[in-house]
């Protein structure tokens, strides 16, 4: 495996989120390997989750003498456990499929049936809200990291590459702008590693400076929403601060990620007109704009109008004849059911995404590059941070 390749693919775990088939290769030439058994990654993921959990609920001096429990959330404490096993340890190869599934697959089911405990309108708005801010974002961002690339001698198309993942989820954002442009394999190899290595140190510390500004759930969620890269990031910053501020960043992040398609499209038609003008007449290839839509978005609004107009309903089980336990009926409320298979799901994902970051792929990231993301995303949060302040949520 080339260094460019070994650069992209540490980063590529957090872009299943998006809605863009991750069967894009920078090697196009390459197949997919058939799926191996799950078994043993699942085992892993399961082991953290547990343990993750149990953290959570540790009575740890001093905080016994007021909240009665130390207040980091455990979907922190299942992204840091699963980086300190995965750095610490290398696991077998073995475990590799199980723990890309619970990224793949557990994430978009926990945000689906998060839907079940949340009010349809109450998303309608905030999403109203978010696609009205990303917008903006999303114009701020791509002048920035152009200005940015063109001060430091960088690529102009590194510099589109970084805007668009800055502005609206990370390396997906990228991976499907990239043949629109036709950038070359490096500029996608840095802006990919950059934004997701930003995207991480930003969910670590956005907890921490809402803490210390005192900031409201939802401000926090909307900040988070728009200010992280990539989904995974956005849903375990959220859910670190409190589980109002983790549903808000959800809606935001998901409104903002509706953009990927018509951003891309306008980008696309910005450079054939470009290539027109210099009298080349080839095009990039093309790209199936519907498909980036994700899907479980659906599901995830599906469940919300479920919940609004009350169609999930409470069963009872009732037993009149049970052979050990005797008669007794036993309620069960599936909204708050599928709140905590939800919760669950979440947190064994984020295990995933801490089991996948390798701290010595990630200094593999180009300084320039990076610098010329952090200012840019820096930038990018405080603007936000200072229109929530502003419109006072």
């Amino acid at each position: 495996m080339s260094k460019a390749e070994t650069d992209y693919s540490w980063a590529q775990y957090l872009d299943y989120m998006e809605g863009v088939p991750m069967v894009v290769r920078l090697q196009p030439t390459m197949r997919e390997e058939k799926p191996e058994w799950l078994g043993w990654g699942v085992v892993v993921v399961g082991i953290l989750t547990a343990l993750a959990i149990w953290l959570s609920e540790l009575q740890v001096w001093p905080f016994t003498l007021k909240a009665g429990k130390h207040p980091i959330e455990p979907v922190m404490l299942a992204i840091i456990t699963g980086m300190l096993v995965s750095n610490l340890w290398t696991l077998p190869n073995s475990c590799s499929p199980g723990i890309k599934f619970s990224i793949k697959k557990l994430l978009p089911l926990g945000i689906i049936l998060l839907g079940a405990r949340l009010n349809f309108f109450d998303i309608v708005r905030v999403g109203l809200m978010g696609i009205l801010l990303s917008v903006i974002e999303i114009i701020v961002a791509l002048y920035l990291l152009l200005y940015l690339t063109r001060r430091m001698n960088l690529p102009p198309k590194l510099g589109t590459l970084l805007g668009v993942g800055t502005a609206i989820c990370g390396g997906t954002a990228i991976i499907a702008t990239a043949p629109v442009i036709e950038a070359e394999e490096k500029d996608v190899v840095f802006s990919v590693a950059t934004v997701t290595l930003l995207g991480l140190l930003a969910m670590f510390t956005m907890p921490l400076v809402g803490s210390f500004l005192h900031l409201s759930s939802k401000a926090f969620g909307v900040w988070v929403g728009l200010a992280i890269h990539q989904t995974p990031q956005v849903v375990a910053s959220g859910f670190a601060y409190s589980p109002e501020a983790g549903e808000t960043a959800t809606i935001t992040k998901l409104a903002r990620v509706c953009l990927l398609a018509p951003v891309v499209f306008v980008l696309g038609v910005i450079h054939v007109r470009d290539k027109y003008r210099r009298g080349d007449t080839t095009v990039g290839r093309k790209i199936n704009y519907l498909g980036m839509f994700p899907k479980f978005v659906l599901g995830f609004l599906g469940m919300a109008l479920l919940r609004t107009l009350g169609l999930i309903p409470d069963l009872t089980i009732h037993l009149t004849q049970a052979v050990l336990l005797g008669r007794f009926d036993y309620s069960v409320n599936l909204a708050n059911f599928a709140q905590e298979i939800s919760k669950v799901c979440i947190i064994a994902s984020m295990v995933g995404v801490g089991l996948e970051t390798r701290f010595s792929a990630m200094r593999q990231t180009g300084l320039r590059p990076f610098l010329a993301g952090l200012f840019g995303a820096t930038v990018i949060a405080v603007m936000v941070l200072g229109a929530v302040t502003f419109l006072r949520l």
